[in-house]
């Protein structure tokens, strides 16, 4: 049963790792030259995808991604009628298993984007190589100095014109259900007037259960994670508990049953 798991780690070793070590190295030669090439840190990020493909791909654990039409409305239009590329916004999903992080990456594909993920990821093997060379938004939630860079760090990725995402729960949930949000991450949208794109992750935690160290059940035997992209809300004229509640609400009316929050769960959370 962990196999998968065995799989990912051999890739993670012997290219991820030492992709992100080579990389972060070549941004230390003198003249800047890596930061004129790749000011945006899209090199990384397209090293941890293809580390998906490699990885994930062969035991048909990616997820199966609904509601690709509602991105639709973030598509920029040309003078001349023609769809363009889409506009940066922040996406926001559920959280209860370790895969939720690379099952997200689906959706992105090579295209760049940044996680706002806790400090103490860095400490990770592999994982925390990459999310501090792929320029990701590192928190820690008992530091307001911190707290304050992560919020500037995030503002400037959408001025940038890179998505952002976040799992506001702040932790995997332990018994799947969905929890209380923190509404922190919302404001980075909110200040550069961003949408907010929900996630549902389903049945993530089918495929690693919270308490194994390994991906345990592959997808072509079990029930397959599902990822349903909800329609972008508008972070326009809305106060901080407007816009969290209606983000949670869109994102718990997408679950099963099974993950939906508990009664007299509270939407927010300090």
């Amino acid at each position: 049963k962990e196999w998968e798991g065995i799989w990912e780690i051999f890739w993670g070793i012997f290219y991820w790792y030492p992709a992100m070590t080579l990389y972060s190295l070549l941004r230390k030669i003198p003249g800047d030259l890596m930061n004129k090439i790749d000011p945006f840190r899209r090199i990384p990020i397209c090293i941890g995808y293809i580390w998906g493909l490699l990885s994930m791909t062969i035991f048909g654990m990616w997820p199966k991604v609904e509601g690709w039409e509602n991105l639709e409305i973030l598509r920029e239009v040309k003078k001349n009628g023609k769809k363009g590329k889409l506009k940066p916004a922040m996406y926001v999903a559920n959280h209860c298993s370790w895969m939720d992080i690379p099952f997200v990456s689906r959706i992105f594909g090579f295209l760049n984007y940044k996680i706002i993920a806790k400090a103490e990821l860095l400490k990770v093997p592999i994982l925390g190589k990459a999310i501090q060379v792929g320029g990701h938004i590192t928190l820690d939630r008992t530091n307001r100095r911190s707290q304050m860079k992560a919020f500037k760090s995030g503002v400037q990725w959408l001025k940038d014109g890179v998505n952002l995402v976040t799992f506001p729960e702040g932790t995997r949930s332990k018994n799947s259900r969905m929890g209380s949000f923190k509404k922190g991450a919302f404001k980075m949208a909110q200040a550069v007037g961003a949408s907010v794109v929900p996630l549902s992750i389903s049945y993530a935690d089918k495929v690693q259960p919270s308490d194994y160290a390994f991906p345990a059940k592959a997808s072509i035997l079990f029930p397959k994670a599902v990822i349903k992209i909800g329609k972008p809300i508008s972070t326009e004229g809305k106060t901080d508990d407007e816009l969290l509640e209606e983000v949670w609400i869109a994102i718990a009316g997408n679950l099963p049953d099974s993950q939906k929050p508990e009664k007299n769960t509270p939407i927010g959370a300090n």
